[in-house]
This record gives structure tokens, sequence and C-alpha cells, in this order.
């Protein structure tokens, strides 16, 4: 797993160890969990990775090729991992990031301005799916227009080298 001393407390690596272990000895003892703590793995994007494979699985009777499947992230309505009672039927939940200077507005769908003096606010937990890329293509000139939603990148760490 992670080795390296990436947070900035020998206190925070090791409360990060204590979590990881339990995320996976839950996982081992219990079954697939209802969400991911994505920042729990050493590497995230394998995870995403195999989920995006589960989903092409699915769909083979649609002929849908792993190059052709794209990531479809949804916000949902879950503030906490203890609300959810299921995994979804298709893709993971995920919960455990944070935004950066921005807050997430359940009223409005929307990202907001964040508080004052809140620099980092907790993400609500995110269903991600994958989705054949004409459909997603489609799906998102219908909802967003011809810009598209705002494109955010996701970082494992605060600090970015």
């Amino acid at each position: 797993d992670e080795f390296s001393w990436r947070l900035p407390t020998l206190g925070l690596w090791f409360s990060s160890l204590l979590n990881r272990d339990e995320q996976y000895r839950s996982w081992l003892e219990k079954g697939r969990p209802k969400s991911f703590w994505l920042t729990g793995f050493f590497n995230p994007n394998g995870c995403l990775t195999a989920m995006k494979q589960e989903v092409t699985r699915k769909h083979k009777s649609q002929k849908w090729a792993l190059d052709d499947v794209v990531y479809h992230t949804e916000v949902t309505n879950f503030e906490r991992v203890e609300q959810i009672k299921a995994p979804p039927a298709e893709g993971i939940y995920i919960h455990g990031l944070f935004l950066d200077g921005a807050a997430w507005s359940r009223q409005s769908g929307t990202l907001v301005e964040s508080q004052p003096k809140l620099l980092f606010v907790p993400a609500p937990v995110l269903y991600v799916t994958g989705n054949a890329k004409k459909d997603e293509d489609r799906a998102r000139k219908e909802m967003f227009g011809p810009i598209g939603p705002y494109e955010c990148p996701v970082y494992k760490y605060p600090s970015r080298t």
C-alpha cells in the first residue's frame, strides 16, 4: 500500500493508515462496500478502471467496448456514507473527497462560494459509473448546452508537485 509520508504530520499519516486498513479489512470480512473511500487507495485510478470494466461487461449485449466507455459522475443527496443503504446497481459510490474553495448547495444542485475562512469543505457522496462516449456526449449537450459542464480535477493530496 502507501508507504511514503505525504501527509503533513506523522499522526495524520498513521490515522490514514488505520482508515485504509479498516476499509480493506471490512471489504475482506463483510464483502464489497456500499461506498468506497477513494483517497484510501494507493492507486485510485485502478479502482475507477475496474469499475469501468464491470460496467462494460454488464453492457456486453449492447457491444460496449472498454475504449469507448467514459466516466459519468453525479452528485448524490447523501452527505455522509452512513446514509447509504445499498450500493448502486451499476457503478460505485465514492466518498472522502473535499472541495477546495467552494461548497455544494443541495438546494440548487450547484457549486457555490464557500463560507468565509473555510478553505476545504467535504464533498457529498458521488455516484460514478461508465457510459458509452456517444451517449455521454449527447446527454451533456442536452443538459449543459454546447459548452458542457464544469470539468474539475480531483487530487488525492492538497500539495501538488
